[in-house]
């Protein structure tokens, strides 16, 4: 388990409360079912949840190509030490 992956999962795991947070709000204006969310709820999803799909977002996308690219470097370091100096 790295960084990339926790981010993925915490980003996947609120875009999945907002997809069932904006579910319901269809619901209601099909009909389907008689009452959305509160006021403090609809607070608490747009200060925290949206603020955490979109950070977490952000945040693991450039991980893995800079951790792919080190890990390159690493290789090729370890390939070209393992040749010995080229005459």
């Amino acid at each position: 388990m790295n960084w990339n992956k926790t981010w993925r999962y915490v980003h996947l795991a609120a875009g999945l409360m907002l997809v069932i947070y904006h579910s319901r709000i269809a619901y209601v204006e099909y009909g389907w079912i008689e009452t959305a969310w509160s006021a403090e709820i609809d607070k608490f999803v747009s200060t925290s949840f949206v603020f955490l799909v979109m950070w977490t977002g952000l945040a693991k996308w450039p991980i893995y190509p800079l951790y792919k690219k080190r890990q390159n470097r690493k290789k090729k370091m370890a390939k070209q030490s393992a040749i010995g100096p080229v005459e």
